[in-house]
């Protein structure tokens, strides 16, 4: 019967595990072993198939009439890019090329009141995760998202969506303009680029960026603070030379400054922990993560907001939380009261450009209110 029939072409799209290796991937698309060896051997001289990651996709298109073949497979190297493998028939052999998809850049404008969080909120809105990990990195230096923020303070944001030819949101650029409003206060940002560096700016030109952020987690309840304490599992009184954040297992934990990583390994009563040695002054640590971040090992960089890692409850722990240390000089000091040396202010010719693109902001935002309403 012809319904029976099954189509000779398939495809198939396989999104990367945690363990997954490219090989792996191959055995599991149901191809017989000599079309896994002649695959592997083809393409042993491209490096990014030794390195698969993560939510990477890879698409095959194969060919089921006998004898089976792989007719094409592609490759996410990022959003924007991909490689594909194209079979030649008549050598068995694979030519592969790289493609650029081609995006338009759309700003978008969002403000909301903020009832419950400010990430459920903008979620509801339909912003992008990354981009309020990005809010939060850049109010992190002056706001402390716990304690400063109040029902139905509010907020307004205007970023970069970049869309592929469907109108689909392949990827996100910049915030360049943020806006929270607290209690009747306004904290406006906005974002200037000079020639080997980028930064948000309040209205008078003064970098938001200090050597450390106040909070390096988005979303988290200060649970125990710096001091003396009863140990929740040990049972009696001992300091606490740190800060915890109690927050749900897998919340994105940011490196408060820039640095190099001295340790990423698990810590005993600490779990997996992270250190970062950023100054001849200061290093941070980050303890009971459920996980590190990739890329974040021993003697790598790390950029002020980067994620390091997730919360989770791994060593001496009763729950998921961050438990955060600022060591200065070598004394461990409570980071809540750690009073910061201020950001930069524009000057000059720089100042000049920014008061420019300040008018050029305000603008752009008021026409994309204009638009929404």
């Amino acid at each position: 019967m012809s319904e029976n029939l099954k189509p000779r072409y398939e495809n198939i799209i396989i999104e990367v595990n945690d363990s997954d290796t490219f090989e792996k991937i191959l055995r599991r698309i149901n191809i017989p072993e000599n079309e896994v060896a002649k695959i592997l051997k083809n393409i042993t001289k491209v490096k990014t198939l030794n390195n698969v990651y993560k939510n990477q996709k890879i698409s095959f298109k194969i060919d089921r009439k006998e004898p089976i073949k792989v007719l094409e497979f592609s490759i996410e190297k990022s959003k924007k890019k991909k490689l594909l493998f194209s079979r030649n028939n008549n050598l068995d052999e694979f030519s592969y090329k790289e493609i650029i998809t081609k995006l338009k850049k759309v700003n978008v404008y969002k403000e909301g009141e903020i009832t419950n969080s400010l990430y459920s909120k903008a979620i509801e809105l339909g912003v992008k995760p990354n981009i309020i990990i990005e809010f939060a990195r850049i109010y992190g230096f002056q706001i402390d998202f716990q304690r400063d923020i109040w029902k139905n303070d509010s907020f307004q944001i205007v970023y970069e969506n970049f869309l592929d030819e469907e109108n689909k949101v392949l990827d996100t650029g910049n915030i360049i303009f943020a806006n929270l409003i607290l209690q009747g206060k306004e904290y406006p940002l906005y974002f200037f680029q000079k020639k080997k560096a980028k930064d948000h700016f309040d209205e008078f030109g003064k970098s938001i960026k200090k050597s450390l952020m106040k909070t390096p987690i988005n979303g988290a309840r200060l649970s125990s603070s710096f001091g003396m304490r009863k140990h929740p599992i040990l049972g009696f009184n001992k300091m606490h030379r740190g800060t915890d954040f109690a927050a749900p297992k897998g919340t994105p934990i940011m490196a408060s400054g820039d640095g190099k990583v001295i340790r990423a390994r698990w810590c005993g009563g600490g779990g997996n922990c992270v250190k970062i040695k950023h100054n001849s002054t200061y290093s941070t640590v980050y303890a009971h993560m459920s996980k590190f971040a990739r890329g974040i090992k021993e003697g790598a960089r790390v950029k002020q907001g980067q994620i390091i890692g997730y919360v989770g409850s791994t060593g001496m722990s009763t729950g998921p939380h961050l438990h955060y240390e600022v060591i200065e000089n070598g004394k461990k000091i409570n980071s809540q009261t750690l009073k910061l040396p201020s950001g930069k202010i524009l000057k000059g010719e720089d100042r000049k450009l920014f008061e420019i693109e300040k008018i050029k902001i305000d603008v752009l935002k008021s026409e994309l209110i204009a638009k929404k309403n």
